[in-house]
């Protein structure tokens, strides 16, 4: 058998990134994370439009805001991320795996990321299973 090329599940640096994590959390990678810093956005509100699936990351200055999240920015500089299982269980995310998408990112705009989130990132909705009646030899 012969040797294949391992094709790399985490794109590089080049290209500002969201993920859902195994764990259920939301994680930018380097560059989006930079992004946000530089612009001082601690705290963000999970924004959900069910419609268009489109998922958005609102930024807000009230830290005493419950639905708010606060971005833990890791201290090596390479990203920065926030535990959202309740939110991806809500909308529907299937996070068994880690799934990746390309943002764009506006740090002086209200939402900050914006993205609409591909159809098979969500769970399957599987068939009701229907309870048939048995079928028995009735004799008349």
């Amino acid at each position: 058998m012969g040797y294949e090329i391992f094709t790399r599940k985490t794109p590089r640096m080049g290209t500002p990134m969201l993920s859902f994590t195994k764990l259920g959390q939301i994680t930018l990678n380097t560059l989006s994370a930079q992004a946000l810093q530089k612009a001082a956005i601690e705290y963000v509100l999970l924004m959900w439009d069910t419609e268009e699936r489109k998922f958005a990351l609102k930024s807000t200055s009230n830290k005493k805001d419950p639905r708010a999240y606060r971005l833990h920015y890791h201290d090596a500089g390479n990203g920065a991320g926030f535990s959202a299982k309740t939110f991806l269980d809500y909308i529907g995310i299937d996070y068994s795996q880690r799934r990746a998408m390309p943002v764009e990112i506006n740090p002086n705009h209200e939402m900050v990321i914006e993205v609409k989130i591909p159809d098979e990132y969500f769970k399957r909705k599987t068939q009701p299973k229907i309870v048939g009646k048995t079928a028995t030899a009735v004799n008349s």
